[in-house]
């Protein structure tokens, strides 16, 4: 194998490496806003998420909660505001 296929092959793997941290990260944005969701003692807004959760642009985390939408484990209350579902506090062990 000469070194420019091997360069290549590792240059493969890192990619491959690269898109499953990128893949965690994302779950692990996902569930903190699931997790501040399920103890927020009333519905929250993105400005509460910001401000307990992720430091990260408004755009950013009305995704990560539409995805949450999509999933049944968090619904809107208002149109400024949100709140975790039955489904996902059963999942934490809370009282549906």
């Amino acid at each position: 194998m000469s070194s420019q296929q091997f360069s290549k092959q590792v240059d493969a793997r890192l990619e491959k490496m690269r898109e499953i941290t990128m893949q965690a990260d994302q779950f692990e944005r996902r569930m903190g806003i699931l997790i501040f969701a399920v103890h927020a003692p009333a519905p929250f807004s993105i400005t509460d998420i910001q401000g307990a959760v992720l430091n990260t642009g408004a755009q950013s985390i009305r995704t990560y909660l539409l995805d949450l939408m999509s999933l049944g484990y968090v619904e809107r209350e208002t149109i400024w505001t949100y709140q975790a579902t039955d489904k996902a506090r059963q999942l934490f062990g809370g009282a549906a």
